[in-house]
């Protein structure tokens, strides 16, 4: 190989080497920040959708569809307000005027009347409170079983729904027979019950027949008795103890009339 030959292929082996170099590296380099530079614009276009996406937000938090929506919910309330009002003007509510009972009371001024509130009837002179209840029941003292002593009382009921309550305690003495015996003498026709409790034994332990005439009844506190006509007897009645010494209620309620009725009472054991 001549000299001139070798220097020519050292030259070559040399620019062949340059290429190598770091400095292509620099190069492949500025390839990479090209691609680089190209992702700036996928970020612009990504600022773009969102703003794009922001656009919907200022409009779902619009303040027209906001005023919409509240405009709607208005109008809805005041549909659903006035429906019901609509529909249970009508209606009776219970405890109202001419309305069922509720259970058995009604509003202020109004007495339930076969299940009905119906205004109540102001008398002179009505008794019936607070013996309007078996708990307030007057109290006419203490009596033996010698039928020539009665207990006595006067009233008035204020009406159909009006109910008048009575208690006395009667003595079982030697040489007479108990028989609790009620005579309601009134200006229109009523309903008279008596219920009876002997003292040993309760009200669990009192045994009653009703007489003829009259209708078996249990009191609201579960004391057994009769409800019949103006005058009736109980005669017959057990207690579960040796005693036959009782507590005798009188109820005097539903007047088939509704207005004030007077009445007197006589009742003896």
């Amino acid at each position: 190989m001549t000299r001139a030959t070798l220097l020519l292929t050292s030259l070559a082996l040399f620019a062949c080497s340059t290429g190598d170099e770091p400095g292509d590296s620099g190069s492949d380099s500025d390839v990479t920040t090209a691609t680089a530079g190209t992702d700036p614009s996928t970020t612009a276009d990504s600022t773009t959708t969102t703003g794009t996406s922001t656009g919907p937000t200022p409009t779902t938090s619009d303040g027209t569809t906001t005023g919409d929506s509240t405009s709607t919910s208005t109008t809805t309330t005041g549909s659903t307000t006035d429906e019901p009002t609509g529909t249970t003007g009508p209606i009776c509510d219970p405890g109202q005027a001419n309305c069922v009972c509720d259970g058995d009371a009604c509003a202020d001024g109004l007495e339930c009347v076969d299940g009905i509130c119906v205004p109540a009837v102001a008398c002179d002179g009505d008794l019936g409170e607070p013996d309007d209840t078996e708990a307030n029941a007057q109290d006419l003292g203490e009596i033996t079983d010698d039928d020539d002593i009665t207990v006595m009382a006067e009233g008035v009921l204020s009406g159909a729904g009006d109910v008048d309550w009575y208690t006395y305690h009667a003595l079982d003495t030697f040489g007479h027979v108990a028989e609790p015996t009620v005579k309601v003498t009134s200006s229109a026709s009523v309903r008279v019950c008596q219920f009876i409790e002997c003292d040993q034994g309760g009200a669990v332990g009192t045994e009653i027949t009703c007489p003829e005439g009259t209708q078996t009844a249990l009191s609201g506190a579960l004391r057994p008795g009769c409800c019949g006509g103006a005058t009736f007897t109980v005669s017959d009645f057990n207690c579960s103890g040796s005693s036959d010494d009782l507590q005798v209620y009188v109820r005097i309620d539903k007047p088939t009339q509704d207005e004030c009725v007077e009445y007197s009472l006589v009742s003896h054991n």
